[in-house]
């Protein structure tokens, strides 16, 4: 029975894990055309795209294959991740690229162009951008970006039919605070959403969240309402984690001594439906 809770804990954790962007700035090795690129992606390479230097435009990278091995005391072998996405153009495979970074660096880069299998190899370094610098995703063909501590005008949905939406998330309320970016299937319907949160405005001891969900029929994202139910005893998304088995969305935070959750389940019109609520001890 502990072993059963346990195990139930740490898949909640891991599906609280934080996806934040990251980006690889890479350059080829001995060519006579030398030529550089970025990379940007999650930290576990979804939502990436990449971008030559020089060029305005960029592609869609799919991810294929994602690994990460961690530090022990037995292998003595340094945390790595291994990254290898497809380069899609007009929705047609044209390329492969991998990466591999161990402890922060970049031990191993390469691109495959498809049309004649020749390899590229790639050299560079895993960036640290600034709290303020635009990050991006691209998510289901749709570009979004944004910087862990900007306005709300630095936060945009750019769709392929040149549709640009500016929505509004929670404002920052300490001067030294970041947000937190997830992408997961918030609904359970097949297809990754996106979402952020920041520190509560009180005692910043939980996360509050806006959640946008991506509708495949109108390929737009919308934002996921908060419950109205008077039963529900938080008033706001917050600390959300998801429960794929049994498809549950749980929401939990403080109010006086107690820590509250609310367990929901998400209607086929993407409403949250109230299920129960109980005392966290």
């Amino acid at each position: 029975m502990i072993g059963k809770i346990f195990s139930t804990v740490v898949y909640l954790v891991m599906l609280t894990a934080i996806a934040n962007a990251k980006s690889f700035e890479l350059a080829s090795v001995e060519e006579s055309k030398p030529f550089s690129l970025r990379i940007y992606c999650t930290d576990e390479g979804k939502a990436a795209l990449v971008q030559y230097k020089g060029k305005t435009g960029y592609l869609a990278l799919r991810l294929k294959k994602f690994t990460t091995s961690v530090l022990t005391n037995t292998n003595k072998l340094p945390e790595g991740y291994y990254y290898e996405w497809d380069e899609l153009m007009n929705g047609k495979i044209t390329g492969s690229y991998g990466v591999v970074e161990q402890s922060g660096k970049i031990t191993d880069a390469w691109y495959v162009r498809n049309k004649d299998g020749r390899r590229f190899k790639l050299t560079g370094s895993a960036k640290n951008d600034s709290p303020d610098e635009i990050q991006k995703y691209l998510l289901h063909n749709v570009l979004i970006t944004f910087a862990w501590t900007s306005a709300d005008d630095q936060f945009m949905f750019t769709y392929p039919d040149g549709k640009v939406i500016t929505p509004n998330f929670l404002s920052l309320d300490a001067p030294d605070a970041r947000r937190s970016c997830y992408i997961k299937d918030y609904n359970f319907d097949g297809y990754d959403d996106v979402a952020f949160s920041v520190p509560d405005a009180g005692m910043g001891v939980y996360q509050t969240f806006n959640i946008w969900l991506y509708d495949p029929s109108t390929k737009r994202f919308k934002e996921l309402q908060e419950s109205k139910d008077a039963r529900a005893k938080c008033s706001c998304l917050c600390d959300v984690t998801l429960n794929p088995k049994e498809k549950l969305l749980y929401t939990a935070c403080r109010g006086g001594a107690s820590w509250w959750q609310d367990i929901y389940r998400i209607n086929k019109n993407n409403q949250l439906i109230w299920l129960r609520s109980s005392e966290k001890r």
